[in-house]
């Protein structure tokens, strides 16, 4: 009797995992497609923003720019391009194209860089040279009394160039180093 309870148990719990795939989960089709890839060594991961149909983050080429993120996520009229093409510096890794597109007007393209939370969410490598207090803070055995002493460092010696170049902060040791080397390159 038990085994039979069991058996049935474990038919029912099959069946209703297997709906989802029966029924199936595609796109639904009423947004735009949108592009989400795992960090890999070629190409660039980027979070687009704004007034664009399908926010969220892309993965392009690693010899795209700006006008890449604009032909592939906006459709815009010619009339609201800016007159002058569009020249930027190519996309790198962890960057945030914020687009805003007003009525009659040229499209407003604003260049950020994602927060070092999100970065090492998406296992996108930090610059010890770009971060904040805030982005030292988030990293584990980094308070407030160092990360202020890592941004002072940096400020009266010049940048890192590497994380190892960190160790010149007092507070930061071999072992700390060693815990903090995953989340840079």
């Amino acid at each position: 009797m038990e085994r039979s309870r069991r058996f049935i148990l474990f038919l029912a719990a099959a069946v209703l995992l297997s709906l989802p795939l029966i029924k199936g989960r595609g796109p639904s089709g009423k947004d735009g497609a949108v592009a989400f890839l795992p960090y890999t060594a070629r190409g660039v991961m980027v979070r687009v923003k704004g007034d664009v149909p399908s926010q969220g983050i892309f993965a392009f080429d690693e010899t795209a720019d700006v006008a890449h993120v604009i032909k592939m996520t906006v459709p815009v009229k010619s009339s609201q391009m800016p007159d002058q093409p569009i020249v930027g510096p190519r996309l790198k890794h962890g960057d945030v194209v914020v687009i805003t597109q007003r009525t009659s007007q040229p499209v407003e393209i604003t260049m950020k860089s994602m927060r070092a939370r999100e970065r090492m969410l998406l296992g996108i490598p930090l610059d010890p040279n770009q971060m904040d207090s805030d982005d030292w803070r988030c990293l584990p055995g980094i308070g407030p009394a160092l990360a202020t002493r890592i941004l002072v460092d940096r400020q009266e010696n010049g940048e890192f160039g590497s994380l190892e170049a960190v160790r010149r902060v007092p507070g930061i040791g071999e072992k700390k180093l060693n815990m903090l080397r995953k989340y840079f390159n």
